[in-house]
């Protein structure tokens, strides 16, 4: 692979620590010698309302949509030699104990028989954000999992052969759960607030795994097909999801997570306190961390799925580059 590209889609996208992530992992795996430091040619986000954007910088690379990227203010593209410095000074570091998965979390399946053996010399990774999700429903696209089937789509493989896509924010989710040690094949109560395309990932996955999704209403309702689970008086939630960030008043839950994560501020050892484990609300950062690494493994490098870092290690590194880009 000669010249891959990776951009993150979506709308406001300037804030997106997807970039940091993508970098991180890669680095991981550099490190490990299953890349070159020769094959990733750019990484980028495009700011955009319109999937056919996004899909036309993946044909042909251009500068438009290209906001400043918030954590550096200056683009994206102009940065990344400087990132990829900061990567590669955190990337040795080890997580704390605290950060260590409570439980494991279960081997998913996907039908990834269909991706090519080999790929060509101008691959193109993409992850999208909202509003993009639900906008891709071609036949054009093979996907690997449900993503099709439930308008939920955010990362997709261009191979100069083909499209591939998958969705992984559900199976992010499920990571997590695990993480924090709830186990879902044991019919783990998820509550959902909201019906989008995030929503309906997370839900599709919960129930494939064996657990039970309530819905807790929202602008948007959670498909019927897509809940098994009704919510009695006195039942504690093992996790309650707020995709809309609307959410004005949570039911009885043992964790809460919320997909917008925010900015965070004070040290190194302040950050890492906010998205401990230890605590019941869960950073949204967990949720986006654990659905990178699902791109990679799922759709991306399914042959390198055993050689990617841990959720723990790559959380660290996030909040370490973080932390670096406060500084500068």
């Amino acid at each position: 692979m000669d010249d891959l590209r990776y951009a993150v889609g979506g709308s406001p996208v300037a804030h997106s620590l997807s970039p940091i992530l993508f970098n991180l992992v890669l680095n991981d795996l550099q490190s490990k010698e299953h890349f070159s430091k020769s094959e990733v040619s750019s990484v980028t986000i495009i700011d955009t309302k319109h999937i056919d954007e996004v899909l036309g910088w993946a044909y042909i690379e251009h500068d438009k949509h290209q906001p400043l990227w918030l954590l550096a203010h200056e683009k994206l593209k102009r940065f990344q030699q400087r990132l990829c410095f900061l990567v590669e000074n955190v990337g040795t570091s080890q997580a704390d104990s605290e950060f260590s998965p409570a439980l494991e979390t279960p081997q998913r399946v996907t039908s990834d028989k269909t991706l090519p053996q080999g790929s060509s010399t101008n691959e193109v990774w993409l992850n999208l954000t909202a509003p993009l999700k639900h906008q891709l429903q071609s036949m054009v696209f093979t996907a690997v999992d449900d993503a099709i089937d439930i308008v939920s789509v955010n990362t997709l493989r261009y191979t100069g052969q083909g499209w591939y896509c998958a969705s992984t924010d559900g199976h992010g989710v499920v990571h997590v759960a695990y993480h924090f040690g709830i186990d879902v094949s044991k019919g783990a109560i998820l509550g959902i607030h909201g019906g989008g395309g995030a929503a309906r990932s997370i839900a599709s996955a919960w129930m494939a795994v064996g657990g039970k999704v309530v819905a807790l209403g929202g602008r948007r309702l959670l498909p019927a097909d897509l809940q098994n689970c009704k919510l009695a008086k006195d039942d504690v939630l093992d996790l309650t999801i707020d995709t809309e960030g609307t959410m004005a008043d949570l039911p009885q839950t043992r964790y809460s997570l919320n997909p917008i994560y925010s900015a965070l501020e004070g040290n190194l050892e302040h950050r890492l306190g906010v998205v401990s484990p230890a605590n019941s609300r869960i950073d949204g950062r967990w949720m986006l961390a654990a659905q990178h690494l699902e791109s990679w493994r799922c759709l991306w490098t399914p042959h390198l799925a055993d050689k990617l870092p841990t959720l723990e290690n790559l959380i660290t590194w996030l909040v370490e580059i973080e932390t670096e880009l406060a500084g500068s």
